[in-house]
């Protein structure tokens, strides 16, 4: 009886060994690489994923909460502080880096990208200033409109948001058309 229950014992702990093994060398690394590819991809204004920032959908702009939004957007990396002008309905976004420190058709991607997204979850937005070391660009949402499409909030669904917003920045055409709507100052 003794010899019987050592044998399960021993059974169990080898299961037991076998599947920490498992999930150590398989599911973990795994499954940080599917974060780490996710991560990669929200870099990126044409793979980013809407629903990460739908959460900040606002219709007013004074909520610091807005905010947020943009630690979920391409160029969240850059290091920046933030500015809040209601008075003004204008977001200021203050930049440490140069516009040159990004490559220069992600940059234009991501202006047009972040400026869409913004005035989309924010109703009453109507300014956005990027303040980068060598330059300022302003987005509006008139200027948005006119690209994107009247009402910029219904294009916040996933299927309108991938062929109104992210397959048109595929097109280098338009973003140069686009980036030509935005006041470098």
């Amino acid at each position: 009886m003794t010899s019987l229950r050592n044998k399960i014992i021993l059974a169990l702990v080898l299961i037991g060994v076998v599947l920490f093994m498992v999930i150590q060398i398989v599911i973990i690394p795994e499954n940080e690489a599917q974060s780490e590819q996710y991560q990669l991809a929200q870099q990126s204004p044409l793979t980013h994923d809407l629903e990460s920032i739908l959460p900040y959908k606002n219709k007013y702009m004074g909520a610091t909460s807005n905010l947020v939004m943009f630690n979920h957007l391409p160029l969240d990396q850059l290091k920046r502080t933030f500015q809040l002008r209601p008075e003004k309905f204008t977001i200021e976004i203050h930049y440490e880096d140069k516009t040159t420190d990004v490559e220069a058709k992600l940059f234009k991607q991501a202006m047009l990208y972040n400026s869409v997204s913004a005035f989309a979850l924010v109703d009453n937005l109507q300014t956005i200033e990027y303040r980068f070391s060598d330059t300022t660009i302003v987005a509006t949402r008139v200027a948005m409109q006119g690209l994107f499409g009247e009402d910029l909030a219904s294009l916040l669904t996933k299927e309108k948001w991938r062929t109104s917003v992210q397959d048109k920045l595929r097109d280098d055409k338009f973003v140069e058309e686009g980036m030509k709507q935005l006041i470098n100052e």
